[in-house]
């Protein structure tokens, strides 16, 4: 059997953490700590359940020039900024994972996502299979072979063939068929009135999203319901089509630098402690995290 890494999709559980409690404690400054406490909690319960020191965390940062904008200036340029009392956790979740010695990795250009499936590909020629820890289901298109999608927290967990049921595509075709879709929570442009069923339907036909634009005048004589119509949209948003395929595909080979720790190295307990005290971590969840620490 196959060694294997999990990579962790760090903000979403950030996200969860903060929905799922209400601000109690605040630190010495004045900065709220319950997205900290909960995410302190998710990382903890998952170290306990994967047993490996092969975890990566990946994190989206502030950004100056991200890769996306740049290509469609609108990209999630619908969603509102973060709860302001939400917003310096996320550099205290970073904080905790560093001094927890965990494997951190991000970028100042791209997306968590990209950070992801770059590691991924770099554990891959390690031998490695990989198991992505997310509630984003379009970071499904980077599994191959005995990988998994899961859902931690949720007991959702996917193998490629578990994607394709869902998506109607394996994995390899989930960002061409979201770049005829579109990707609303993204703000990604689409084929207005073009579904996943209808989508899903002409990729599985020509094999791929190049192989669907070669054959557009074709789709019309397809044998499903609403070809012509499916044809006439595929024409008149080619370009879109073009423009968020650009969008959805996820980047595999993102500067990392030129050592990537991919193993996670225990920290000493008299090294974590000040940081315990620091976060004001729940005695229940401090102790919980010596006993992991300590277990050798």
């Amino acid at each position: 059997m196959q060694p294997r890494a999990y990579l962790i999709d760090s903000n979403i559980y950030i996200y969860r953490a903060w929905h799922g409690s209400t601000i109690g404690l605040r630190d010495d400054q004045g900065r709220a700590l319950n997205a900290v406490h909960g995410y302190a909690e998710f990382l903890l319960r998952v170290l306990e359940d994967i047993q490996t020191d092969r975890v990566m965390l990946a994190f989206d940062i502030p950004q100056a020039n991200p890769y996306r904008k740049e290509i469609y200036p609108a990209y999630k340029g619908q969603r509102s900024p973060p709860p302001a009392d939400l917003i310096p956790q996320f550099a205290l979740c970073r904080t905790l994972a560093a001094g927890l010695n965990l494997p951190i990795h991000t970028s100042e250009r791209y997306e968590a996502d990209d950070v992801i499936g770059t590691l991924a590909a770099h554990l891959r020629n390690e031998g490695l299979v990989i198991t992505l820890l997310t509630a984003d289901k379009d970071l499904a298109q980077l599994l191959e072979g005995s990988d998994r999608w899961w859902n931690h927290g949720r007991t959702e967990v996917l193998d490629a063939r578990g994607v394709e049921r869902v998506w109607g595509v394996p994995p390899a075709l989930i960002a061409d068929l979201l770049a005829i879709t579109g990707d609303a929570v993204d703000n990604i442009p689409g084929v207005p009135g073009i579904g996943r069923t209808t989508a899903a339907r002409m990729l599985r036909k020509w094999g791929g999203l190049d192989e669907v634009l070669a054959n557009l005048h074709a789709i019309g004589a397809q044998k499903f319901r609403g070809a012509p119509r499916a044809q006439k949209l595929m024409l008149e948003h080619e370009e879109t089509v073009r423009l968020a395929r650009r969008l959805t595909g996820i980047v595999c080979d993102v500067p990392l630098g030129e050592v990537i720790q991919t193993r996670w190295q225990k920290p000493a307990l008299v090294q974590v402690e000040p940081l315990f005290e620091a976060l004001k971590l729940p005695v229940s969840l401090r102790e919980r995290w010596q006993r992991l620490l300590s277990a050798r």
